[in-house]
């Protein structure tokens, strides 16, 4: 299986920059959320309560989406900069129509 190439910070936009710094900063405000929650880890207020494992399903679920959000979004700046990373060149006598130099 051949491997894609690694992308460089200058294969991103500065609209995906910001919009991966975006993402990145939502989802560690996500998790530091959940854990300024729980400073101790995870003690349900009563072990044999079927009610606490619905309280620890709701917090999975919230940083699931939070992850998930993320990884979409970034797969997302990543699929645009290795289309045009590998997106075919117009010739030379069309780039000026292309508006490239």
């Amino acid at each position: 299986m051949n491997t894609p190439p690694s992308l460089l910070p200058q294969h991103l936009t500065r609209t995906e920059t910001e919009e991966f710094l975006r993402l990145m900063t939502h989802l560690v405000t996500t998790c530091r959320s959940v854990a300024e929650q729980y400073p101790d880890g995870w003690r349900p207020p009563s072990p044999d309560k079927p009610a606490d494992f619905g309280a620890s399903m709701a917090l999975i679920a919230e940083i699931s989406r939070a992850l998930n959000q993320t990884r979409r979004g970034i797969r997302r700046i990543s699929d645009g900069a290795r289309y045009r990373l590998h997106a075919p060149k117009p010739p030379a006598s069309l780039q000026h129509y292309a508006g490239q130099p």
